[in-house]
């Protein structure tokens, strides 16, 4: 009969130290680790654990501004940073010391890589199977396609092969492409309304486009004007916002290198007639849009299987909310007009994918388990795996 193994006071006393030693680390400077840190030192194994240690204890602390940095980024200087590069941003765009594309890229491009990063990111670190994490760096390669080609073709200035003008004078005009591209394309019509045109007014146009090989196409569209009053300390402020440029996706089919474009009238209310670009033909965003949803279902699936009660990975509200801004963003955006259907998308996404995200997730994390699922003390798996090397023993 094996006999009760006694306490060391040795490993006692060595167990205290390292519980105060990780108290005080964590402690350090007032902060405490992120979940992120703790879940990724947790899965360390107790080897590189020790390696890490070491070269730490080795290693002089930072000093100097590098070392301000390192104490203070991941408590508050990453988020007070971020301000004030939005604050310069909006100042710069009210003063109109940047442009309207400028602005649109790096807001459109800023949110989708902060809303996948901060979520894609955190979730990585919590899979411990390596294929695991090989299938979700692929899905998460896929979210960024799905979101970010619709949303970036429509703020990245696109190549224009060719343009015409359809004026009441001049019905018809023959468009020469450029580069000796015979298509697809896609066509701009844009137009701007006289400033006599009025409050709240609508212009509907109708042009045809026909190729080398006969074929044709007929686009039709509406450019308008709306009225916007907000009111202010001193009465209010009324501006006029026009929606003149829409664009079409020709069918495949129709190609050449001239084609004619002509149409029955033109409306006089347009200012400088109605102008027409040739652009080559991107990629169907529908497509872009089925791989989204895709993707939302994937991450249903993931929610359900990574974390626990008290470490959420959002993955079904992030990637909800990136679809919807995406989505509503292709649609109403233009080269012209990029910050406004920004914003737009913003509150779209954050209503219904934000909010509707957040009760799925919560539903599908009640139904699979995870909310009751205790989150794990790196510190104490030493211990376990301890005792039950000495029970095996016995």
């Amino acid at each position: 009969m094996a006999r009760p193994e006694k306490s060391d006071p040795s490993n006692n006393d060595s167990e205290s130290k390292t519980a105060s030693r990780t108290s005080d680390d964590g402690d350090r400077d007032g902060y405490r680790p992120t979940r992120r840190q703790v879940a990724r030192d947790g899965t360390k194994p107790a080897a590189e654990k020790t390696a890490a240690r070491g070269s730490e204890s080795k290693e002089p602390p930072a000093t100097g501004l590098r070392g301000f940095i390192e104490q203070h980024w991941e408590g508050w200087l990453s988020q007070v940073l971020l301000m004030a590069i939005v604050g310069v941003g909006v100042l710069g765009y009210k003063l109109e010391w940047l442009r309207e594309g400028t602005i649109g890229l790096v807001l459109v491009g800023g949110l989708l890589a902060i809303a996948i990063y901060g979520t894609a990111g955190p979730t990585y670190d919590l899979i411990e199977k390596k294929t695991a994490r090989t299938l979700f760096a692929v899905l998460a390669i896929v979210w960024a396609a799905s979101v970010g080609y619709p949303a970036l073709r429509k703020a990245v200035p696109r190549k224009v092969l060719g343009e015409a003008v359809l004026t009441p004078g001049s019905l018809s005009t023959k468009i020469a492409v450029a580069e000796n591209s015979t298509g697809p394309f896609d066509v701009t019509a844009s137009g701007t309304l006289r400033p006599d045109a009025g409050q709240e007014k609508r212009v509907d146009y109708l042009f045809k486009i026909v190729g080398d090989g006969g074929q044709e196409s007929e686009l039709s569209g509406e450019f308008s004007v709306s009225m916007h009053q907000a009111r202010v300390r001193r009465g209010s402020n009324v501006w006029s916002e026009q929606h003149n440029q829409v664009e079409h996706r020709l069918p495949s089919a129709l190609r050449g290198r001239e084609l004619t474009v002509s149409t029955e009238q033109v409306d006089e209310l347009l200012q400088s007639g109605l102008h027409i670009s040739l652009h080559p033909q991107s990629m169907d965003p529908q497509w872009f849009l089925v791989g989204g949803i895709l993707v939302v279902l994937a991450m249903l699936f993931v929610e359900a299987k990574v974390g626990d009660s008290k470490t959420k990975t959002h993955l079904i509200m992030a990637s909800a909310s990136t679809l919807v801004f995406s989505w509503w963003f292709q649609k109403n955006a233009t080269a012209s007009r990029l910050v406004s259907p920004a914003l737009d998308a913003i509150l779209l996404a954050a209503i219904t994918g934000g909010i509707g995200g957040t009760l799925v997730g919560a539903v599908v994390r009640r139904i699979s388990g995870r909310d009751r699922i205790k989150p794990r003390n790196p510190e104490d798996e030493p211990a376990e795996k301890g005792e039950s090397k000495a029970g095996a023993e016995a």
